[in-house]
């Protein structure tokens, strides 16, 4: 067998197994499972990978304006328009639009409230955040606006060693302190996403510091559930999250070049993880909690988990390619 038709093989068992999970539209980290999903179809000559997206949006792109419209996956519903121009991704867009800049900060100059109206989460942000609001602001080519509310989160939520904490109540103005793994994940995503499309100094000097601490806590490839508590189990998301997102950092610039051994490193720990089947197992929904409440989380193959896995695939395979026959590269972030 050829090292691409291992690759390709690879790609195909991790798509069938990201398409096999339910993500919840509109959930926290949808937009990356959409797009791998789009990317695996092209890549494989699968429509019916293509179709799987279609069929998990279809019902939300004519429905009322929702709580969760904050997290609908602009990015995702750009790349499907690309690839099915019939599909009318307008009006989602807006209403994304509409409740990302209805949501107010507790604050002047404060990170803005999406879930005001949620117990008890009235006055808290989340990290998780990061991966929504500044790429998709810049996705509809609102630049200042990306680069305004990305601030505003980061600045709340990034601790004086780089690393970001899962939560911030904006009413006590605390955070939980907790550098939940899978949280700098979307720190990571986010702030690469916004500044490949708007270039910030403040921003960059923030993914430098963050990418530097994520690398002072690696441990051969791998990082734990609190990435700075070493006694914490492993969380497999990070590494696989990494493996995809400090590339892209590094070829736009933003992250020093020695990082890609990381990357590397990163990738090849996943790889030890996955499943014949495609499947790797990560960490069950995480709400905001003190450092013990990470210790424990149930594991298993949830779209958040799968999405950095075939993304990361899918950009070896591309790399590997000739010019011209890989994926589309604004994609595979």
């Amino acid at each position: 067998m050829t090292d691409t038709a291992r690759d390709t093989g690879l790609v195909a068992a991790i798509a069938e197994a990201t398409a096999a999970t339910t993500p919840r539209i509109w959930g926290f980290g949808v937009g990356g499972t959409l797009i791998a999903l789009l990317r695996a179809g092209d890549a494989l000559h699968r429509p019916d990978l293509t179709q799987r997206v279609v069929d998990l949006v279809t019902p939300s792109l004519t429905a009322p304006p929702d709580p969760t419209d904050h997290l609908i996956a602009v990015e995702a519903m750009l790349a499907l328009a690309a690839r099915r121009p019939g599909i009318d991704v307008a009006d989602v867009c807006r209403r994304w639009l509409a409740a990302v800049r209805h949501a107010r900060p507790r604050h002047p100059g404060g990170p803005r409230l999406h879930r005001p109206d949620l117990p008890p989460w009235q006055s808290t942000i989340w990290v998780d955040c990061m991966h929504t609001d500044g790429p998709g602001l810049a996705a509809l080519g609102h630049p200042d606006e990306a680069v305004a509310y990305a601030t505003a989160y980061a600045a709340a939520l990034q601790l004086p060693n780089g690393l970001f904490q899962h939560g911030y109540d904006t009413a006590a103005r605390q955070g939980n302190g907790v550098a939940w793994g899978r949280g700098q994940a979307w720190a990571l995503l986010g702030l690469t996403d916004t500044l490949t499309r708007v270039y910030d100094g403040g921003l960059a000097e923030r993914l430098t510091r963050l990418v530097g601490a994520l690398a002072a806590h690696e441990r051969d490839g791998q990082w734990t559930t609190v990435v700075d508590d070493p006694d914490a189990p492993v969380e497999a998301s990070v590494a696989a999250y990494l493996a995809w997102t400090v590339p892209h950092a590094i070829d736009a610039g933003l992250v020093d070049p020695a990082h890609r051994a990381m990357a590397d490193r990163a990738w090849t720990a996943t790889l030890r993880r996955l499943t014949p089947g495609g499947t790797l197992a990560v960490s069950e929904a995480t709400p905001v909690g003190a450092a013990p409440d990470y210790h424990d989380r149930a594991l298993g193959a949830f779209p958040w988990g799968q999405a950095p896995v075939l993304h990361a695939a899918l950009d070896r395979i591309a790399a590997a390619a000739p010019t011209g026959d890989g994926p589309d590269e604004e994609e595979s972030r």
